[in-house]
């Protein structure tokens, strides 16, 4: 409607407040609708000084705002709907200016979802939202593997996340609040983690001091948060951590979970791996470096180091219970020097690393051949000595994801996990 403004305030108990004001100066009638009927009207005429100031070329912009009550009977008990709030002046054929459209849940849908009780079901998301979700639509928990299905998961999450009163219920909250807290987390410490890595020898691979992305890291803190609500007990344990840069963004995660974060790392760069193409000492980070950046940009307090080569490291130390693992070791040599800390990772325990491509895997299979830069065959074969034979998909950039076969839990497929974070950042954070 042209010369009319407006803008839809609040909503709750179904009830809305606004305000709306036409150039022409009438107060305007504010309408309802659901499905194509009206479902209730009101008129403008409350108090709005603030509307005034900012519209002083309209006459009754003092009196512009609104209060609208929706009927019980309007919403349906057990379903959500949309409803369409506009303003029109007098007149059955007069235009109408859209104020806003907002989702209501029936009470009956609300009580549903708030007490769903527990499926059973076991996928890469936490198992209270699995639970609301089965309540709200069960065919989408049928598959929970597939990108597909992870995405049909996410859709469905995200007609609740849009509903206040839905959204409001303490599950749902504590999983947005984690996932909002680490993606502003981790997006500051990418901004302003050092970059440069001043004593890169010429030629070297390791002259940048990020060699992992946000997203990558994004995959290995959800999954923290899963395996924890899952009941899994445990520590996380990273092995490689070069300047510090995951290990900055994942003690950030740990200290939203309670969880303990131990690293493992010589501290003075790779050791020697003839034909592997690297060179002993590359990727080195100082435990000072590494710890001032962790106390600068993370939660130190999570933290234990544990400084040397894993070979001498686990001549006599064996790591606690774990409950998931991120190894960045880039060497055969290294990998085999670490699979003592499979023995210690819970039978549904989660493993990643970032030296893992995507055509890896196909169908749940991973295929690797052993080569001097290549960690990836010792950890598949100690699992199958553990009879605990891996499955898994790659995620995003060099990072794949390792869960048992048998019994492990699954990780989310990468783009399915980022609709999820855009849902929460472009929509429901807004």
């Amino acid at each position: 409607m042209v010369g009319t403004r407006g803008h839809l305030d609040t909503n709750a108990l179904n009830r809305f407040s606004g305000w709306a004001a036409a150039r022409s100066g009438k107060d305007l009638h504010i309408e309802a609708w659901i499905d194509g009927r009206l479902a209730a009207s009101t008129k403008t005429g409350g108090e709005r000084p603030d509307v005034e100031r900012r519209l002083p070329g309209y006459k009754r912009a003092r009196f512009s705002g609104f209060t609208l009550e929706l009927p019980e009977s309007a919403i349906s008990q057990d379903r959500l709907v949309d409803v369409k709030i506009t303003a029109r002046a007098d007149g059955s054929l007069a235009p109408k200016a859209w104020l806003g459209t907002a989702s209501l849940a029936g009470d009956a849908l609300l009580d549903k979802l708030a007490s769903a009780p527990r499926s059973g079901i076991t996928g890469p998301f936490p198992p209270a939202i699995i639970d609301i979700i089965a309540a709200f639509d069960p065919d989408v928990t049928v598959d929970l593997l597939s990108l597909a299905g992870q995405k049909r998961f996410v859709a469905a999450l995200r007609k609740i996340l849009l509903v206040p009163s839905l959204r409001e219920i303490p599950a749902l909250a504590d999983y947005a609040r984690y996932l909002s807290a680490i993606a502003a987390h981790f997006a500051f410490v990418d901004r302003f983690f050092p970059t440069a890595n001043k004593l890169a020898r010429p030629g070297s691979a390791d002259f940048h001091g990020k060699p992992n992305s946000v997203a990558e890291i994004m995959s290995i803190a959800h999954q923290l948060y899963v395996l924890k609500a899952h009941g899994i007990e445990g520590d996380f344990a990273e092995f490689g951590c070069f300047k510090g840069f995951s290990s900055s963004m994942l003690s950030f995660a740990c200290k939203q979970l309670d969880l303990k974060m131990h690293i493992f790392d010589s501290f003075e760069g790779l050791p020697e791996a003839k034909h592997s193409g690297y060179t002993e000492g590359d990727y080195a980070g100082s435990l000072e470096e590494v710890t001032e950046n962790i106390r600068r940009l993370g939660s130190l307090e999570q933290v234990t180091f544990h400084k040397g080569f894993y070979a001498d490291t686990f001549r006599e130390y064996r790591p606690p219970h774990l409950m998931c693992l991120w190894m960045d070791v880039d060497l055969e040599v290294s990998a085999k020097d670490m699979m003592v800390a499979a023995d210690r990772l819970d039978p549904r325990a989660s493993l990643f690393s970032h030296e893992c491509v995507a055509d890896m895997f196909a169908d749940g299979e991973i295929a690797n051949a052993p080569r001097p830069d290549n960690p990836i065959p010792p950890v598949l074969d100690r699992f199958e000595e553990l009879g605990r034979p891996l499955t898994g998909h790659h995620l995003h950039g060099h990072t794949g994801a390792f869960w048992p076969r048998s019994g492990g839990i699954p990780v989310m497929h990468h783009d399915a996990l980022m609709e999820l974070q855009r849902v929460l950042q472009k929509e429901v954070l807004k």
